[in-house]
């Protein structure tokens, strides 16, 4: 994570910049503290209340966005959170065990992905500085 700007907590839009990106991190690490030999798949199905296998490439779809977004109280999830928070806290889960562990867990990559994607979708991405902080994202999940 070379990139100045994924490390600015004073920026809403970066990884551990917003409050559900420095809650999430927080989190992953009390998580962590508990559960020291788990996968981090078995937090992100914690987070996701054990819906884990939903969370995938199905919900990035132009149908599933749209929906989601036209409606966001029966969005995957909208009883605990909205498309933006959700994604958020798996990003940050994610980045928060590369920053505190060096790697990212590789059956992990797939969510992140997703949130991504979904964060990429041209009806959500909210600025071209948020596009270019999601796809700096994208590079470090490919290599870490």
């Amino acid at each position: 994570m070379t990139e100045s700007s994924l490390w600015d907590c004073s920026d809403e839009e970066a990884p551990f910049g917003s409050d559900e990106g420095f809650d999430a991190y927080y989190e992953f690490r009390r998580w962590r503290a508990d559960n020291r030999d788990q996968p981090l798949t078995e937090c992100l199905s914690w987070i996701m209340d054990g819906r884990l296998g939903e969370y995938n490439e199905a919900l990035c779809d132009d149908a599933s966005v749209n929906r989601d977004l036209a409606d966001p109280d029966d969005a995957f999830l909208a009883e605990h959170f909205d498309m933006f928070t959700l994604d958020a806290t798996v990003i940050a889960t994610v980045l928060g065990q590369l920053l505190d562990e060096g790697a990212i867990d590789a059956e992990a990559k797939p969510y992140v992905r997703v949130a991504v994607q979904r964060q990429l979708h041209g009806d959500v991405v909210t600025s071209e500085h948020r596009e270019n902080l999601l796809r700096a994202i994208q590079r470090v999940v490919d290599v870490a």
